[in-house]
């Protein structure tokens, strides 16, 4: 039986797009019914695709491949009420004084201000909360229920992000900034009305920016 390969020196290699990348991505990540899977796993999957490799190589690591479709962490623990609140006692004496969001995020568990955000509307906020309880002022319930006032922020759908994304043709629509050019980048998603000021998590409320330009943005 006649080989018929070619073994063209001259032959050239096929570039794949971001995009080939990022829906080879989203496939593996539905195939998998899951958030967060490694390199193995996507390489495990049956079928043709983009080797983890190469999906490495060009945007700087798994974690940030996975980032661009909307999955993040890996290690992402779900903090209880009752967990805050130790964690907040137990930074707080040893600061003797109210920690802030750097504090939170470097000392006892290295909790980031995120679930106290979510769930007090800010660390100041749960500060105030856990003192108010410690004074009598209010009962363990009333502290543990959090600010009922503060929006809610749902999370924004897997597929959502992926249209986001696509749409913005994977760069942040402020500065450029792609991952593609340069690994250092790390692009979310973001709401251009704030959900606390009543944004939702429509399309036309959503935007990819680069995560400098998003905390410039929190910080104005």
């Amino acid at each position: 039986m006649t080989d018929r390969f070619n073994f063209d020196l001259k032959a050239k290699r096929i570039r794949l797009s971001d995009g080939d990348l990022i829906v080879a991505l989203q496939a593996a990540a539905e195939a998998l019914g899951k958030g967060y899977f490694t390199s193995p796993q996507y390489d495990g999957l049956a079928g043709k695709r983009p080797h983890s490799a190469t999906i490495i190589d060009r945007f700087g690591s798994w974690k940030k491949a996975l980032a661009l479709i909307g999955i993040t962490g890996g290690r992402e623990r779900r903090h209880s009420p009752e967990q805050l609140i130790a964690n907040l006692e137990a930074v707080w004496k040893q600061l003797e004084y109210p920690p802030g969001k750097r504090q939170i995020a470097t000392l006892g568990e290295k909790i980031s201000e995120s679930p106290y955000r979510r769930h007090w509307g800010s660390v100041l906020s749960a500060c105030e909360a856990l003192a108010a309880f410690h004074e009598g002022k209010i009962s363990r319930e009333q502290l543990l229920a959090g600010n009922p006032d503060e929006p809610t922020r749902t999370t924004i759908p897997l597929k959502d992000r992926w249209a986001v994304l696509k749409r913005d043709n994977y760069r942040c629509v402020k500065c450029g900034a792609s991952p593609s050019n340069d690994h250092a980048v790390e692009l979310e998603v973001d709401h251009i009305l704030p959900v606390a000021r009543d944004g939702g998590n429509t399309l036309d409320n959503l935007q990819t920016l680069c995560r400098r330009c998003n905390q410039g943005k929190k910080d104005r």
